[in-house]
């Protein structure tokens, strides 16, 4: 009797330990997803969230059209793809269609035509630049920048500033003076520092690559 006992008590105590175990499986799996999913979101925001400075980059600064240049709605000459990654702007080459990346790597692409740089942005491919809407002839509503525009750079396997991105790693070629001062529109920067638009062109130029001084925007 008492081996008929011990038996019957044994038995549901190692289903018990088993039906444990696949608990914690489960829960840890679930614990996985979620944090998968935690990190998917953050790489999603990092990458694409402007968090609505568009109304500073495209309403005040008008960015975005010195960026289309004057054949696409905006002034000037327009911002080429060569222009961009002179500034240290970065092209993501995992964002263009394979056919792309292999006419930048034979020369085929004119890289001196701001339309290029349009057709970059539209593909989500320049790091950190986001276009906002479009206009009947081809140009841009507004612009936005992220975090990735100064945390992230590429490894240049397609060509200088082009290749796979890098998200995390320091943009040190990024010329954010250079950029700034191609606005149209610096009164609203001028008039904070009480001082014209010509003087705040000259000092952001004169930071160069790596360089930006918190104080000019009150970062």
């Amino acid at each position: 009797m008492a081996a008929v006992w011990t038996a019957a008590f044994v038995a549901p105590r190692a289903e018990t330990g088993r039906d444990n175990q696949r608990d914690e499986r489960s829960f840890d799996q679930t614990i996985g997803a979620h944090a998968r999913e935690l990190f998917g979101e953050g790489r999603q925001t990092f990458r694409f969230d402007t968090f609505a400075d568009k109304h500073f980059c495209g309403d005040a600064l008008k960015l975005h059209q010195a960026i289309e240049g004057a054949r696409f709605g905006g002034v000037g000459a327009g911002l080429s793809p060569a222009a961009a990654l002179g500034a240290g702007l970065k092209v993501d080459s995992t964002a263009l269609p394979p056919s792309l990346v292999d006419a930048v790597l034979h020369g085929a692409v004119d890289l001196n035509d701001p339309a290029n740089t349009l057709a970059l942005l539209r593909l989500n491919a320049v790091i950190g630049v986001v276009p906002i809407g479009s206009t009947a002839i081809g140009g841009l509503q507004s612009v936005g920048v992220t975090c990735a525009l100064c945390h992230s750079t590429v490894d240049d396997s397609v060509a200088p500033g082009i290749g796979r991105r890098r998200d995390g790693w320091p943009n040190r070629d990024l010329n954010v003076g250079a950029i700034i001062a191609m606005a149209p529109d610096l009164s609203a920067v001028a008039a904070l520092l009480q001082v014209d638009q010509p003087t705040v062109r000259a000092v952001a130029n004169s930071w160069g690559p790596g360089r930006f001084d918190a104080e000019l925007f009150l970062d």
